[in-house]
């Protein structure tokens, strides 16, 4: 350990220099960031939709049984933001679009998809957020990202309410001609029985008027859900109980959401800072070639540690730094001097 701090003293002024340039780029950084981001943010209150308007089957396994309804929108959101579609018809209704056409910019969507978020703040309530330079472009992207969401989500609900009349009308026409077939017969046993029924053309017509019935149940059920599958989409639109925005996003007059960005890059220099002086502490020890005293002789075993030369000076005053000069000048310097002839 001694070692190590004394090459941390010997290399005080440039460990100092290095924290410095380290540690104030890190500050400015931090300091830039904070002061120069500006967050947009809306709250929104989501409900679950109702089993009677969801269309849904219970054997769906689609359905998100443990999601609550705010973790189910947010996800739904940040499905969306993986989109490239998705981002760039956002991008598209803002200020930051670079035309009429289809926006390209890579470095633009990647840009717009790491900076606008999604998170639940509870069970029914979630927040969408989106921090850059201009106080004007969040709440420009945040009213986008609502409004690309809601006309996706209403066409993902026109095309399932297509699929699912499609396939109850398939249904119906066979149901329809069931019935038909059913009625037909039923008129048929009459005309051919108009007296006296027997006990077993009376069980024969009770069949028949009974599979009659049954296809009528079938077709009016079939109707009902087909009327409910049209209704169900345009009711929820209507309403807007699903999906309602609380807190619509504002612009923001101060810099705000910068404060986590720049404590990390606060961070990220203060670490950096004492890796590289650690760095250069462990490189400069390791690397010395130097004793320093009777301490470091001793690591060098098996060498034995016969006694110690002191210090010698030149002529001059200057301390010298060669070995066999300063072992000369002590060996002559203790040697007797002669006598002059």
């Amino acid at each position: 350990m001694q070692r190590y701090l004394s090459t941390a003293r010997q290399y005080r002024w440039l460990l100092a220099a290095i924290l410095a340039l380290v540690w104030g780029a890190g500050l400015v950084a931090a300091y830039g960031e904070f002061t120069s981001t500006y967050e947009s943010t809306a709250t929104v209150w989501v409900l679950r939709v109702s089993p009677d308007l969801a269309q849904m089957s219970p054997d769906d396994p689609n359905i998100p049984i443990i999601q609550t309804a705010a973790s189910q929108q947010a996800e739904l959101l940040g499905q969306l933001l993986q989109t490239r579609s998705f981002v760039e018809d956002v991008i598209s209704r803002t200020s930051l679009a670079p035309g009429p056409g289809k926006v390209t910019d890579d470095k633009l969507i990647n840009d717009v998809r790491k900076h606008l978020r999604v998170q639940t703040l509870g069970n029914n309530l979630l927040s969408i957020s989106f921090s850059g330079r201009v106080p004007r472009i969040g709440p420009e992207m945040v009213d986008a990202a609502l409004a690309v969401r809601g006309e996706r989500v209403a066409q993902a609900r026109i095309d399932a309410t297509s699929a699912v009349s499609a396939l109850y009308s398939k249904d119906y026409e066979v149901a329809q001609s069931a019935a038909l077939d059913a009625q037909r017969k039923l008129d048929e046993f009459n005309a051919a029985h108009s007296g006296t029924l027997t006990d077993v053309d009376a069980h024969l017509q009770a069949q028949l008027r009974l599979v009659l019935d049954f296809a009528q149940v079938r077709l009016a059920d079939l109707r009902g859900r087909m009327d409910r599958a049209v209704l169900a989409p345009a009711l929820l639109e209507i309403s807007g109980q699903e999906f309602q925005v609380v807190d619509a996003a504002r612009e923001p007059t101060s810099p705000s959401g910068g404060t986590r960005t720049a404590a990390t890059l606060a961070a990220v220099a203060f670490a950096a800072g004492l890796l590289l002086a650690t760095l250069l502490v462990v490189v400069g020890t390791l690397f010395s070639a130097q004793v320093l005293g009777q301490a470091d002789v001793a690591r060098l075993a098996p060498v034995t540690l016969f006694g110690s030369v002191p210090r010698a000076a030149d002529g001059t005053g200057a301390d010298g730094h060669d070995l066999r000069a300063k072992l000369a000048a002590i060996a002559f310097d203790a040697a007797p001097r002669s006598a002059p002839d």
